[in-house]
């Protein structure tokens, strides 16, 4: 059962990842100064979100949207991770 915890804990961990770099990809998208690769990340995320219908909504709110997905499923990873 540990092994199973540890691997759901992994699984939301490498999510949290993912959402955080498209999280900081659309704030950088919102900004011209943002560097290139940053940029590009906001495009994959739009590419996603346009896959997903999400395009009606806007960048600052997709933004604060994801922010909210990223802090859940990595606090849901610190909460379910096995204690000693």
């Amino acid at each position: 059962m540990r092994f199973l915890a540890w691997l759901l804990v992994l699984v939301l961990v490498t999510l949290g990842g993912v959402l955080g770099a498209l999280t900081l990809g659309v704030f950088a998208s919102l900004v011209s100064d943002a560097p290139l690769w940053l940029r590009s990340l906001g495009s994959l995320e739009a590419t996603i979100s346009g896959s997903l219908g999400a395009l009606s909504i806007t960048g600052f709110r997709r933004a604060l949207i994801l922010a909210v997905m990223t802090s859940a499923v990595l606090g849901l990873a610190a909460y379910i991770k096995p204690r000693a």
